[in-house]
């Protein structure tokens, strides 16, 4: 849809300089520092579905092991790959709700249709979605480290890439990194920090994912830090109801990715993800980027992933 001509008349706030290195401010000031590490140590087909989606996809599943200092990850993925002859590039992309929920919900055959695999798992096989959790997850596995859940998720959409490279018929070259709400901000973590991703598309992803901070509307740090402590750095907290004293800001995290590519994709009454700071975001960043190298898509409706977000970022990336 074409933007609302009050957002075509939006300043952007006056915002900090880039430093010398804006991903270790982010590391530092958000999300904390995902260590190096993590080697994929085994891969297990343990099922195969050839011609679902009309004859159009394979479907297979995997269990993968990822060994790390402390212990293993364990992975159940989910990929979806297009039939017949050639490697597809992939979109590797985390769930909220398991893998067989997907296949219910995504658009797969759309993803297929524009030739590309999609690579999935559980986030909380990464990392629970818990302050306190029972069972912990990847961030117990590594000694002397602070860094937050939404970090944890982005080295999992890291491992996933690596297991995606040892699937036939899947191709890491012109990888995308997708990810809706606090998967859109792992994605984007993930997208600053490993430049195999040759797109990097967060839908929805509002405060600390690719909205303004100084574009005072939604959701803030004083209440996602609040409900959410175990996503960021326990420092980050203290910039609650003061987002000007902050050294960074979205648009920075942005910029961080380029040349590469970048797609943010909003919804019109998704308040609380804020879309005018997002869009904000991405017109401050654009001076940073080649042209048509990051773009910004809005529909109507409101907080959910849907297949005319997957349907931007797929032609977005083709059209790289």
């Amino acid at each position: 849809m074409e933007l609302p001509e009050e957002w075509q008349r939006a300043v952007v706030p006056s915002l900090p300089a880039a430093g010398s290195d804006v991903v270790g401010e982010f590391a530092d000031t958000i999300y904390g520092r995902t260590p190096d590490g993590g080697e994929l140590t085994e891969l297990v087909l343990r099922s195969r579905d050839d011609g679902v989606l009309d004859g159009a996809a394979d479907r297979l599943r995997h269990r993968a092991v990822i060994a790390c200092p402390l212990g293993d990850v364990v992975l159940d993925t989910l990929t979806h790959r297009p039939a017949g002859a050639g490697a597809a590039p992939v979109v590797v992309v985390l769930n909220f709700k398991g893998n067989d929920e997907t296949i219910e919900t995504w658009p797969y055959a759309t993803a297929i249709a524009a030739g590309y695999a999609v690579l999935t798992v559980d986030y909380q096989q990464i990392e629970p979605d818990d302050p306190a959790p029972a069972a912990p997850g990847v961030r117990a596995l590594f000694p002397n480290e602070t860094w937050g859940a939404v970090a944890a998720w982005a080295w999992g959409l890291c491992r996933l890439l690596d297991i995606a490279g040892r699937i036939p018929g899947v191709d890491t070259a012109g990888a995308v990194a997708l990810g809706h709400s606090r998967l859109g901000k792992a994605a984007l973590w993930a997208g600053a920090q490993d430049d195999r991703f040759a797109v990097t598309a967060a839908n929805g992803s509002g405060c600390c994912g690719a909205a303004l901070f100084r574009h005072p509307a939604g959701e803030d740090i004083a209440a996602i830090t609040t409900k959410f402590p175990h996503w960021f750095v326990p420092s980050f907290a203290a910039y609650a109801r003061h987002e000007n004293d902050l050294p960074v800001d979205q648009h920075q995290l942005l910029a961080s990715i380029a040349p590469r590519r970048v797609a943010i994709t909003s919804a019109e009454a998704d308040a609380w993800a804020d879309p005018i700071g997002e869009y904000l975001a991405v017109t401050a960043a654009r001076p940073s980027f080649p042209p048509n190298a990051i773009g910004y898509h809005l529909r109507p409706g409101d907080h959910d992933l849907l297949e005319e977000d997957w349907r931007y970022v797929l032609d977005f990336a083709n059209r790289g």
